[in-house]
């Protein structure tokens, strides 16, 4: 049997795109998303987990870090700009909200540049008697976080990664008596 040219060129065409779907399923232009929430939540789908309602928006130098909380979980999930999309990062997982506990937290650290990391603690606080939630380090470094209806929370910074500072995380009332305090690594 023969096939003639025009048969050929059919052909041809069928096999080229068949090529194109292919490679492009495949490559790293099909990996990630034109937009940080789809990012987010691709990230999420591939840990079947979610989808979670987000609570907080961080902007970072190049990415974001939706703090969530899904049914019974919290999380912190980082999300990272490429040159032409948002891809995926770390820490999509959620923690259990442990109810018999004042608070529920987890901590983890993103890649950053060179040799940093973007660390977090973030959680969910039970006890309604606590109104903020301080990070503090052992010289005079404070961040607070003022708690709103979600009851949630999250401190981040930049740190070497060879060098981890202990840092106190502690729950305040509101007459700004410490109820709450705990060590972190």
């Amino acid at each position: 049997m023969k096939i003639n040219d025009k048969n050929r060129a059919i052909i041809e065409w069928i096999m080229a795109i068949v090529l194109i779907v292919i490679c492009f399923k495949y490559s790293i232009l099909s990996y990630g998303s034109f937009s940080p929430i789809k990012a987010h939540e691709l990230s999420e789908r591939t840990y079947h987990y979610g989808p979670s309602k987000i609570i907080k928006t961080i902007d970072l130098n190049g990415g974001k870090i939706y703090l969530c909380r899904y049914k019974e979980w919290f999380s912190a999930n980082t999300v990272k700009k490429g040159v032409i999309k948002w891809y995926p990062g770390d820490q999509v997982a959620g923690t259990p909200i442990d109810y018999s506990k004042q608070v529920s937290y987890s901590w983890g650290n993103s890649h950053a540049k060179g040799d940093t990391s973007i660390m977090k603690i973030y959680g969910y606080v039970n006890d309604s008697n606590i109104t903020t939630m301080l990070i503090e380090d052992n010289t005079t470094n404070t961040s607070r976080d003022d708690l709103d209806e979600s009851r949630m929370f999250i401190f981040y910074w930049n740190e070497d990664k060879e060098k981890h500072e202990i840092k106190y995380l502690r729950g305040l009332n509101k007459e700004g008596k410490i109820i709450y305090e705990e060590k972190i690594y």
